[in-house]
């Protein structure tokens, strides 16, 4: 990639005012130069930073970054301040990015494995790699599947579609551990059924004046984090001196219910009866405007009122104060977290907690839920997160035979699935399979060919973004920022190379390479805050700042309007995997906010940050309640066995104050077999303890309603804490006991109700 020349930023700005202070590529060459400079681009001088805009892709939110460039080495990464999700802000992830470039255990070049699983490969040329690849393909005709990750380009997943599309395969699986937790695609399905378009509801956080979260930890691993904290934070802060008021239910404290006013530690499971609940109180009391329990009338089910605080853990004093707070507040706000979409009634979960924002009138107004803003025509649209059907299906597909060649980019399926999948089993009945990753990941090992894309920061891309914020529609682009540092190469060209020889696909894929893609899509964009009549100014400027998004004021909101009529919404309790009897404990499991779903595993900087909230860093461990540690006679960093319906795994001990007696919690992100040295033979993967039943709707598989046991095992395995490792009850500033927990929650009652009055 070359820089932007004197000469173009000169006809760039007699376009419009160019307000940052980067370059996209006007040449053949692509790429920026690699250090030592000889003739260095213009707009570097050495010693002297330059900064290019691109996309972070350590999750599929799609932030917008500037990038730091040194004599042509990235050394340093920030968020955009321009760009609409994240404002300027980046989380740890997205720093982190950096070491994922300089990881010392990447693929460097094409390899082959002779035998699946020995971890014995031999480097092969690119053009015998190609070729064999492309012969591959040619001989499979339609059985193909192609297995993508969320934070796979969208212009990626697009190559991909045409290709399956023209040569008769199905379209792309795209899903993964992140984007199922998250419940992408309960979520979406979910909008579907209640305001007629599927895709990820979008929550004006920044202006609501009462959120009620059930498990939506936006603080720590939900959705978009960083967007979500960055309207927090607005919610925070509002005009006239005035503070949002924020209610968590969880069973377990996160880094969202240690931010709230009130946490209340619910049972596992509830949130949609504590919803419906709340919902029927507002139906029978004389609470909020006339219209708001007129429309809780319609839609709240009849329920057992009685009943709910033994099936909740919620009295019922809170919940009738909770429903006053909720139906007298100007523009309230609820959100269903990622607990609601594992569950087997999931969609059922998710409409309780969305009816009450349509009680309130909540839907398509600001500070309320609508749905994420729909591009212009013209634009390309956002990539579809699979459901748990679709891979099923696919995995079907595998079993049967009916698959020669399977292409795997952005995914991990051998650790993100269940033991009880069987993937790497099934993929004996597979011909050939190739991944693109760029480090040997558990799936990888099980790869007859690994072609390494490149990293993001050497790579070209977009994403349209899902949820979006204030009713703008916002296409992140992303660009190389530094010359790849090893012989790899773009998966989109590679694909590309291949489909010249396949007449069907030839004509589905005629573009030179992915950039002349790109640049053909970025053509077809409305003028947006970005735009210009010129395609090459368009491009330059799409490059330049981040991406294109609509210059739509802020405050205008995506098209969303409530049902005008609905049936009566009845929501239960979750039910539970495992007998109460032999199983005693809830299973509450989680997003690590810095691991994420595993994919964060790989990078140093990430292992070694102290979690939020227990300050634990480099290993899996089991949160455990200071009474139930007691009446297991368990202390910390001691080794117990979790064992469930479906498995087992072992994890050290962290007595934890802030989570329910009757529940454990373990996060996500250790457990790799593979996937470089940092993350290798580190800790113990929870999805061990999870089966492979499907939701109701099946868009998601049942993850949140296990129940376990635990055994000692008479070992101990110290924990690297950041905080005091004096045991509880040693010291009096040690962590509160579950009970003085309940006590300081009540005293925050108190003063909330007196300052109300």
């Amino acid at each position: 990639m070359t820089s932007l020349t004197r000469r173009h930023f000169l006809k760039i700005s007699a376009a419009g005012t160019a307000t940052v202070i980067l370059a996209g590529c006007d040449t053949d060459e692509r790429w920026v130069e690699l250090e030592p400079y000889v003739q260095p681009p213009l707009e570097q001088i050495s010693g002297i930073a330059s900064w290019y805009a691109t996309s972070c892709r350590q999750c599929p939110a799609g932030c917008g970054i500037i990038a730091r460039v040194m004599n042509g080495r990235a050394v340093k990464l920030e968020g955009n301040p321009e760009h609409p999700v994240n404002r300027g802000r980046l989380c740890a992830r997205g720093q982190s990015e950096l070491q994922v470039l300089y990881h010392p255990d990447r693929v460097t070049g094409a390899v082959f494995q002779a035998e699946r699983g020995s971890r014995e490969y031999e480097p092969v040329a690119w053009n015998e790699a190609i070729n064999t690849l492309y012969e591959r393909l040619n001989e499979a005709g339609s059985r193909v599947a192609v297995w993508l990750g969320s934070s796979t380009s969208d212009h990626l997943y697009d190559l991909f579609r045409r290709f399956t599309e023209a040569i008769g395969a199905p379209a792309p699986v795209r899903f993964d551990l992140y984007s199922a937790i998250n419940g992408y695609s309960a979520l979406s399905s979910a909008s579907a059924q209640m305001l007629g378009r599927s895709t990820l509801p979008a929550y004006d956080l920044g202006r609501a004046d009462m959120v009620f979260s059930f498990g939506a930890d936006f603080v720590g691993s939900w959705l978009s984090t960083t967007g979500y904290s960055v309207e927090y934070g607005r919610f925070r802060s509002q005009p006239n001196n005035q503070r949002g008021y924020l209610v968590h239910f969880e069973p377990r404290m996160s880094p969202t219910g240690a931010a709230a006013d009130q946490w209340l530690p619910i049972v596992p499971g509830s949130e949609a009866l504590v919803a419906q609940a709340i919902a029927r109180l507002i139906a029978d009391g004389d609470t909020g405007s006339a219209e708001r329990i007129e429309r809780a009338a319609a839609l709240a089910g009849e329920i057992n009122l009685e009943a709910v605080p033994g099936a909740t853990g919620v009295s019922m004093e809170q919940l009738e104060r909770l429903a006053r707070l909720f139906a007298r507040a100007e523009r309230p706000l609820a959100l269903p977290g990622s607990p609601l979409t594992g569950q087997p009634n999931a969609a059922q979960a998710i409409a309780a907690v969305q009816m009450l924002n349509v009680i309130v009138g909540a839907v398509g107004q600001p500070g309320g839920m609508s749905l994420s803003s729909a591009l212009p025509e013209g634009a390309p649209a956002a990539a579809p997160i699979s459901t748990f059907a679709d891979v099923q299906a696919l995995l079907g597909r595998i079993n049967g035979g009916e698959v020669d060649v399977l292409l795997v980019h952005g995914a991990n399926p051998a650790y993100e699935l269940p033991p009880g999948a069987g993937f790497t089993d099934a993929l004996q009945n597979v011909g050939y399979v190739v991944s693109f990753n760029p480090l040997v990941d558990e799936t990888a090992v099980w790869a007859d060919a690994i072609l390494p894309d490149r990293t993001p920061l050497e790579s070209w891309g977009y994403n349209v973004v899902t949820p979006t914020f204030q009713g703008v529609p916002v296409i992140s682009s992303q660009q190389p920022v530094v010359t790849p540092l090893y012989d790899v190469r773009p998966t989109g060209d590679v694909l590309l190379t291949v489909a010249r020889g396949i007449p069907a696909a030839a004509s589905a894929l005629p573009w030179t390479d992915e950039v002349a893609y790109l640049q053909e899509v970025v053509a077809g964009l409305p003028a947006g805050a970005q735009g210009g009549d010129d395609a090459a100014v368009r491009w330059a400027r799409f490059l330049q700042h981040g991406g294109w998004w609509t210059d739509a004021p802020t405050g205008e909101e995506a098209g969303a309007e409530a049902p005008e009529a609905a049936a009566p919404i009845t929501a239960s309790a979750a039910e539970f995997q495992g007998d109460a009897g032999e199983y005693p404990y809830f299973l509450h499991l989680y997003l690590s906010p810095l691991l994420g779903d595993g994919s964060g595993a790989a990078v140093p900087w990430l292992q070694g940050t102290p979690d939020p909230m227990t300050t634990v860093s480099w290993r899996t461990w089991v949160e455990i309640n200071p009474r139930t540690a007691e009446e297991l006679g368990l202390s910390h960093s001691d080794v117990v066995r979790i064992t469930s319906p479906h498995g087992e795994i072992e994890a050290s001990v962290y007595v934890y104050p802030a989570i329910r007696p009757d529940t454990i919690a373990i996060p996500f992100g250790q457990g790799h077999e593979a996937f470089g040295r940092y993350a290798r033979n580190r800790g113990a993967n929870p999805l061990r303890l999870v089966g492979m039943d499907a939701g109701e709707d099946a868009a998601s598989f049942n993850w949140a309603n296990l129940r376990v046991k635990i055994e000692r095992t008479g070992s101990e395995k110290a924990l690297a804490r950041f905080e005091s490792t004096i045991e509880p009850g040693e010291h009096a500033h040690l962590p509160l006991s579950y009970g003085a927990v309940h006590e300081r929650i009540e005293e925050v009652e108190e003063n909330v109700e007196m300052e109300q009055e």
